[in-house]
């Protein structure tokens, strides 16, 4: 059997379902005739359930930055100017590239030499 799982017990889900629709069952009483009384409260508990916990929500949300520690800065850091940055200019047309000239660095090509490795690999 899955186990329903929503981060606090099941009894307290339905004790407070209970509580709203008993609250509710009281507050019709006078006002609703005796046939709606009881679906009428067992359909709005849930509703007026939820409708609490998103109050709860959104009061903690907007009231939790003043629980807050403040966070002190070590040392502030000083401001400084950005560095101006090198954008390459496009361009529209061909470039015309560097020649290499004959007498530039050689450039390396690699070569297979044979040596022994002195230690084993695993």
């Amino acid at each position: 059997m899955n186990a329903l799982d929503l981060g606090f017990p099941m009894w307290l889900l339905i004790g407070v379902l209970v509580i709203f629709a008993l609250l509710l069952y009281y507050m019709l009483r006078g006002r609703v005739s005796q046939g709606l009384l009881i679906p009428l409260a067992i359909v709005l508990a849930p509703v007026c359930t939820a409708a609490a916990v998103a109050v709860a929500v959104v009061l903690s949300a907007l009231l939790s930055p003043f629980y807050e520690t403040p966070i002190d800065p070590v040392s502030p850091q000083p401001k400084t100017s950005p560095a101006p940055s090198t954008v390459p200019l496009e361009t529209t047309g061909p470039t015309a590239s560097p020649t290499a000239s004959p007498t530039g660095s050689p450039t390396a090509s690699p070569t297979a030499s044979p040596s022994a490795s002195a230690t084993a690999s695993p």
